[in-house]
């Protein structure tokens, strides 16, 4: 299987590693746009291939996910003649259409086609609450499903949301489908974690895969021999357009025997959740491994599956994937600017210490900074540093003002990121003089006095 991700109208968000774009920064990177990187919506899409039929034809099945914040959603109104579930407020409306084409594609606005199939996908979603309707934890999923002969294709992709009478276009993309019977390479194809044969959930996220949640992996073996030794080994890697750099290999393991399915067929299992079933074949079936991968224990980074048998160097199959963190904070897109953040809770001489060397030097003392605080040592997810930098994020977005659009850097920014919510606030509105916040702690208070217009409160005094 081979995957596909490709940019969608410009709204296609590719979730980075921490801190990858510090080859080449520009200049001009700064938290307004990494907020904005963060927040941009993401379109998921993949595509898996399986054999059909005896005939030797082979289906291909395209699986996408548009997470609500990547819908636009309307409000529901007595005019709206829509059947909505028990609790609803919200509604959203999409088709995606996919038309595929013989051959590979070409250059040139001229170059006409042979269509060999058409299909869509249409549905509505609604949601409970607005908050709901700009999430990432909820999501709309869904399939379309083709047989082909083995070959060269290429493909289009079309959406339209709420009614819109012009679709979007996808750029032209190749494909070429598997012919199962002379297949020499595997196919990585990734699974949801705790996966069994007969309830294999796809991850549906195209090549990424949950940062600190461990996931499964299915790959058809082809020629397998039991007297054979075979392994799994990611290596962590730089990508570029010409060429993907390996770094350095941070997991290796044997695939046991128990690991291994011997002649067994691979369904496709329609539902909410697209998955996987196998099953033993009578006859022609293909050997798979099923695997465990302890992500959980891997850094947020981009990665090569590799697996190869073992005295050989050349894998019979491979796949990059990258960790996707949905809700990350934005700091944390890049190494500078989470860096300079950590100016509310250390001195200016130790932040000076921070920022001298390299690249790898920097993120080095990052990491044993953070490292030193994390509650929870034996897993890669560090709570501490995820809740600072949200604290930095929320403080961004709220407390930002016509004056300094920076809110981290204001008063009640500054107070927030070091001592989280107040347990209450109280605001008092004088009839003449300016209007007083008081943020109330368990040990302590701060109150804030705000300027005239759109001036930002600041700190009077604490108690």
């Amino acid at each position: 299987m081979k995957n596909f991700c490709f940019t969608l109208f410009a709204l296609l968000f590719i979730a980075s590693p921490i801190f990858s774009q510090q080859r080449g920064r520009p200049s001009n990177v700064n938290y307004i746009s990494l907020a904005n990187r963060a927040a941009a919506p993401v379109f998921h899409f993949d595509q898996v291939q399986l054999p059909a039929d005896s005939a030797g034809n082979t289906k291909l099945v395209f699986i996408f996910r548009l997470d609500n914040n990547f819908l636009p959603f309307k409000k529901i109104t007595f005019n709206d003649e829509i059947e909505a579930p028990s609790g609803s407020e919200f509604y959203s409306s999409f088709r995606l259409n996919t038309e595929i084409f013989e051959g590979k594609s070409k250059s040139g606005r001229n170059t006409n086609y042979n269509s060999v199939t058409r299909d869509a996908w249409q549905d509505t979603v609604f949601s409970a609450s607005y908050e709901e309707t700009k999430s990432r934890d909820h999501y709309n999923s869904g399939y379309l499903v083709t047989t082909l002969k083995p070959g060269q294709y290429n493909y289009l992709l079309q959406l339209s949301m709420m009614g819109e009478t012009n679709e979007r276009n996808s750029q032209r993309q190749d494909i070429r489908i598997t012919d199962f019977d002379n297949k020499k390479r595997g196919s990585v194809i990734l699974l949801q974690e705790n996966a069994r044969t007969n309830q294999m959930k796809l991850m549906n996220m195209g090549n990424r895969v949950l940062y600190g949640k461990d996931f499964s992996v299915l790959v058809d073996i082809p020629d397998y021999n039991a007297e054979e030794e075979y392994q799994v080994e990611l290596v962590k890697v730089v990508p570029n357009r010409k060429d993907t750099t390996e770094l350095e290999s941070i997991y290796v393991s044997d695939i046991k025997p128990e690991h291994v399915l011997q002649n067994q067929h691979l369904s496709f299992v329609k539902g909410k959740e697209p998955g996987l079933e196998l099953s033993e074949s009578e006859s022609g079936g293909l050997d798979y491994a099923l695997i465990s991968i302890p992500n959980a224990s891997f850094e947020n980074n981009i990665y090569r599956i590799k697996l190869t048998k073992k005295g050989e160097t050349k894998p019979f199959a491979r796949r990059i994937i990258r960790s996707y963190w949905p809700n990350m904070p934005p700091a944390l897109l890049s190494l500078d600017i989470a860096t300079d953040m950590l100016k509310f809770i250390i001195s200016e001489e130790q932040l000076k210490e921070m920022k001298k060397g390299n690249t790898r030097e920097k993120e080095e003392k990052f990491r044993k900074f953070w490292s030193s605080k994390d509650p929870t040592p034996d897993t890669e997810y560090n709570e501490l540093m995820t809740e600072y930098y949200r604290r930095v994020d929320y403080s961004f977005r709220e407390f930002s003002n016509p004056q300094n659009p920076f809110g981290q850097d204001t008063d009640q920014g500054s107070i927030y990121i070091k001592f989280g919510p107040p347990l209450s606030k109280e605001r008092v509105f004088p009839e003449k003089g300016r209007v007083l916040e008081t943020w109330n702690y368990p040990n302590r208070k701060f109150v804030f006095e705000k300027g005239s217009g759109f001036s930002e409160f600041v700190l009077l005094g604490t108690g």
